[in-house]
């Protein structure tokens, strides 16, 4: 990886970026992290950017900053990166590195929904649960936790059953 990643191999970049967080094969190394990281996500590698974002959103080896985690998760988000996309919409909803925005925490949600991220799925029953930027709607909530739940999302199932208990969305079901 050291002589792909030293020729400006951005996959190369966010390995070694990754064996440094976690510490696999090299001491752990936050710094080293971001280093790596910073170099891959330069040449638009996602992954990377996705990377960054996690590590300012959380602190590790930075200063905790919101606006930057937004930054990098934005970049991958653009790309498709479903992870980041998800990131993006629970920061909207939050308001964490932006204004609380639910219309924009839907519409990351639900581009990251699309492509099966069930932890997206998920927030989307959630907001049709209780209304939260779209009008509340037990059917589409349904919908969207029996498809986070598929997929055997904990919190999904938990309140698929709650939907299933309560008969909303759905035929009341004390058995499922």
């Amino acid at each position: 990886y050291q002589l792909a990643a030293e020729q400006g191999y951005p996959a190369a970049q966010f390995s070694l970026g990754v064996m440094y967080y976690e510490g696999n094969g090299v001491a752990q190394d936050y710094k080293k992290a971001l280093h790596f990281f910073q170099l891959a996500a330069e040449k638009g590698y996602p992954d990377a950017q996705f990377n960054l974002g996690e590590m300012y959103y959380e602190g590790n080896g930075v200063a905790k900053d919101y606006k930057k985690a937004v930054h990098f998760f934005e970049l991958a988000a653009e790309k498709g990166y479903p992870a980041a996309q998800y990131n993006l919409g629970v920061r909207y909803y939050k308001g964490e590195g932006v204004t609380q925005d639910y219309q924009k925490s839907l519409h990351w949600h639900k581009l990251a929904a699309a492509q099966e991220y069930a932890a997206a799925q998920y927030q989307l029953g959630l907001a049709y649960i209780h209304g939260t930027g779209v009008s509340q709607d037990y059917n589409k909530a349904f919908h969207w936790l029996k498809l986070s739940a598929k997929q055997e999302f904990a919190p999904a199932q938990y309140n698929l059953g709650v939907r299933y208990y309560r008969g909303e969305g759905v035929t009341q079901d004390y058995q499922k």
